[in-house]
């Protein structure tokens, strides 16, 4: 018993030979085309473009059992999108419209998929931009800076949002980051410029002390060191030990 060739059974139901030439019948809202040429027979040509046909399926197969266990998902959308217009111009005879049919679906459930992992993003990004907006003006500069680093981190990892709403949101995040290391810096130049002021100050009294060490007024001398010490505490700058204790 012979077995049936379901390549050229397949290719006769989707296509045709005519003059010549190979053709796919009317397909997804397209008319006959003729998409090959016959080189031997009429028969070897048409189960060449079922096989076209076969590998192009597999290829469908491919990416959408890839797109059930993939994590990012959303990555597979142009693929899908480009695969469902090759449907309507890839050269082969076989069954374009449920390979179609499939890739729509798929695409229409990435869509749902997508939405949905942007609305749980949206969610996020506005917690961490109330976060962010909190610390801007905080003042715990070394605890505030490491949560400020966690929050880049956090935000980095956040995948993205409907596109309108991308540059809003960005711009508020970094906004907020930004004026936090702002004021960050203002505050540490602000106390260099103190630190350098409170030596000054203190070198200003010891030399007062230096001039008076030689002195035989020792009434008057006490009395002007008494006075440089008040002076001393008043200026109440904190330096490190060291420096404190050279100037000392």
């Amino acid at each position: 018993m012979e077995h049936p060739d379901h390549p050229l059974t397949e290719a006769r139901r989707y296509g045709y030979v005519e003059d010549g030439g190979v053709w796919l019948r009317p397909v997804l809202g397209q008319p006959a085309r003729r998409i090959g040429q016959v080189k031997d027979t009429d028969d070897d040509a048409l189960r060449y473009f079922a096989q076209r046909h076969e590998a192009f399926r597999a290829k469908v197969d491919e990416l959408l059992n890839r797109l059930e266990t993939a994590d990012n998902q959303g990555s597979y959308l142009m693929k899908i999108l480009h695969l469902q217009e090759q449907c309507k111009q890839h050269d082969g005879l076989g069954d374009y419209e449920t390979l179609h049919r499939r890739l729509h679906e798929a695409e229409e459930g990435l869509k749902v998929s997508v939405a949905r992992n942007r609305e749980k993003n949206l969610a996020t990004k506005l917690g961490l931009i109330e976060q962010a907006e909190e610390l801007s003006n905080s003042e715990d500069w070394i605890v505030a800076s490491e949560e400020v680093k966690e929050l880049r981190q956090a935000w980095l990892k956040t995948g993205p949002v409907d596109k309108e709403l991308t540059e809003e949101l960005e711009g508020r995040f970094h906004g907020a980051v930004q004026l936090f290391f702002d004021r960050r810096k203002a505050f540490q130049t602000d106390r260099k410029v103190l630190a350098r002021r409170t030596v000054d100050r203190y070198r200003e009294l010891v030399n007062q002390a230096e001039t008076l060490k030689n002195s035989d007024q020792f009434e008057a001398t006490s009395r002007q060191l008494k006075q440089l010490q008040t002076a001393w505490r008043d200026v109440n700058g904190n330096l490190p030990k060291k420096q404190a204790a050279e100037l000392w």
